[in-house]
């Protein structure tokens, strides 16, 4: 069966104090509540469709409000991965424009896209439940996936390195992919992480031999740019849809500038990486 090496995670969060501890949790819920209130507050699919940051050339300056920097970030991710008549998972897939969006660019044999709030879901369902080869599920990446081993070809994760803020939670996480991809099965990863391209979930995926990296880039410079221009846009979506006393943690979510995530990938202590992992057809799992 698969087994887990021991690794040591270089980007688990370390506490001072209690205290400390005490407010990352609380933020981190507090941020949570993006997910569950954006679908309650707002369900105008014409607006705010993506919840992703966004990819910008550097010569690119306009935004025109239609998720266009959304869309190429997706275009970054699955840009040297086939989906064409292939299954594909999406974990955290949000309002799931980016789901939509993938079906009819791509033309996969199936596409489902997962998510832990039973609002977003319904919102995703809402919206796109007549779209052919297209599902969304409420389901909980952090426990068991509800899928068939070596079902799907592609695993896919935008912006979701918040879910797997620790080791056990990753851990569970890889071997479910592990078990449900297809031999030379792709998983597909962006988010923010550590200066060198690491973060606990990346050191897991690659120390423990479940995966072979095909690919990383760092982004940093497109995923700021892209912030930089839809900043007016997504605050002005706050200032008229959010209560004041919540607008905090929503500026920080949608990563505009001056807020902590921003903040810390223009000063140089965060990085946003695109990475392509393959499974490693030598792994092997216990079949359930």
């Amino acid at each position: 069966s698969y087994v887990a090496k021991s690794i040591l995670p270089r980007s688990a969060f370390t506490c001072d104090d209690i205290v400390k501890c005490q407010q990352k949790s609380k933020n981190f819920d507090r941020l949570s509540l993006w997910y569950e209130q954006i679908s309650n507050v707002y369900k105008n699919v014409n607006e705010l469709q993506f919840m992703n940051w966004g990819y910008a050339d550097l010569d690119e300056h306009t935004d025109d409000n239609t998720g266009y920097y959304s869309k190429k970030l997706y275009q970054q991710v699955l840009a040297n991965v086939t989906l064409t008549d292939q299954n594909v998972l999406e974990v955290g897939c949000g309002r799931g424009a980016g789901a939509a969006w993938c079906v009819r660019t791509y033309i996969p044999r199936s596409y489902v896209g997962i998510d832990f709030s039973r609002n977003v879901i319904n919102l995703c369902e809402q919206c796109y439940s007549t779209i052919p080869r297209l599902s969304f599920m409420i389901t909980d990446s952090n426990t068991h996936l509800p899928f068939q081993n070596e079902s799907m070809d592609v695993v896919l994760s935008i912006e979701t390195a918040n879910i797997f803020d620790e080791i056990v939670a990753v851990k569970q996480f890889v071997d479910e992919v592990v078990r449900i991809l297809t031999p030379n099965g792709y998983f597909l990863w962006c988010g923010s992480c550590n200066v060198d391209g690491s973060s606990i979930l990346i050191d897991y995926l690659t120390t423990n031999n479940a995966f072979i990296i095909k690919e990383k880039t760092n982004i940093t410079r497109n995923v700021l740019h892209a912030l930089d221009i839809q900043s007016n846009s997504r605050t002005d979506f706050i200032d008229r849809y959010i209560q004041p006393a919540d607008q905090e943690y929503y500026r920080i979510l949608a990563g505009l500038p001056g807020t902590q995530l921003y903040d810390n990938m223009q000063q140089g202590r965060a990085e946003y990486w695109r990475v392509v992992f393959c499974k490693n057809i030598t792994t092997d799992i216990s079949l359930i």
